[in-house]
């Protein structure tokens, strides 16, 4: 997509509450630096998957947060970094699923390139691409140090668009975005950096209208949109029967059709976990022709 350029002449919208901070002389230098930061990535992807990688900045400028969020595919992948010198705020870098499913297939030793399947990543896949965004958000830091310190720490991982926040809902950020091409794939990535956390770089000599205070109308359908994310967001439920001890020596002899047995009753509790957590205890028992777990008790964390 062509965006209006005042540099061709475009006529270009401007907003008197939300001022560019981006003077011409700043934006050359975001511009330069950032070309430089694409080029590291790109060695280091290259060396590390031992493979020709392209990275190109497509784009680097100041957007709204609403619409850096509204930009990101549902499900998408993305990645955000808690920001120390600024708590309370993130950075956040959201990978396309053209390129997350590549680098988890390239990152497991594959050989092959298979179009992204229609999903979010799983709990594994996230720890592989996390391998990369890490590195990433390591450059990302290394670049501004000069300028300014920034301290960032893997916080979550989110999937869902409306559960992505890194601040405040009328604040603007920095955005970034590179293009990575590996043959015939292709695709981006986007790093946002809060303008709060920049403050110390850019002029502080254009200052914005404070924030309109949201109408409760607003907030409650926020909080609406928000927690219907969460009713349709799916999580792995797991039982954990009692455990039990073997030898090696019986370990080592076990076959297909042998039956292990251990001294725990049926009649004993099991845990329920939820997403890799103990939430729950249970009874085991049977409901018709199906075996099933009957709640006993919740697990309350410290």
């Amino acid at each position: 997509m062509i965006r209006p350029s005042p540099e061709r002449g475009d006529i270009v919208t401007y907003d008197f509450r939300r001022p560019s901070r981006i003077s011409p002389e700043r934006q050359r230098n975001l511009e330069a630096t950032h070309e430089q930061l694409a080029q590291a990535i790109q060695r280091w992807l290259s060396g590390r998957l031992r493979a020709s990688y392209e990275v190109h900045l497509e784009s680097i400028g100041q957007v709204p947060y609403r619409d850096f969020v509204e930009a990101v595919a549902d499900p998408g992948a993305t990645f955000l970094y808690d920001i120390a010198e600024l708590p309370g705020h993130s950075a956040a870098l959201y990978v396309d699923s053209n390129i997350a499913f590549l680098l988890v297939e390239k990152l497991l030793g594959g050989s092959t390139i298979t179009p992204p399947p229609d999903r979010a990543l799983s709990q594994l896949e996230q720890v592989v691409t996390r391998i990369v965004t890490d590195r990433v958000m390591r450059e990302v830091s290394t670049m501004w140090k000069e300028q300014l310190e920034l301290s960032l720490a893997f916080s979550r991982f989110e999937s869902a668009r409306a559960l992505i926040e890194m601040t405040g809902r009328d604040e603007d950020v920095l955005a970034t975005t590179f293009r990575i091409e590996f043959g015939e794939v292709k695709g981006v990535i986007h790093v946002a950096l809060p303008f709060p956390v920049l403050e110390g770089y850019f002029s502080p000599t254009v200052q914005r209208q404070p924030a309109i205070t949201k109408a409760p109308e607003e907030r409650e359908s926020e909080q609406r949109q928000v927690a219907s994310a969460l009713r349709r967001a799916k999580v792995v439920v797991a039982v954990r029967l009692p455990g039990t001890r073997v030898t090696l020596e019986r370990l080592s002899t076990l076959k297909p059709g042998d039956f292990l047995t251990t001294s725990a009753s049926t009649a004993d509790p099991v845990d329920v976990l939820v997403a890799d957590t103990v939430r729950f205890r249970g009874r085991q028992g049977r409901l018709g022709p199906r075996m099933g777990v009957q709640i006993t008790d919740a697990v309350h964390s410290d």
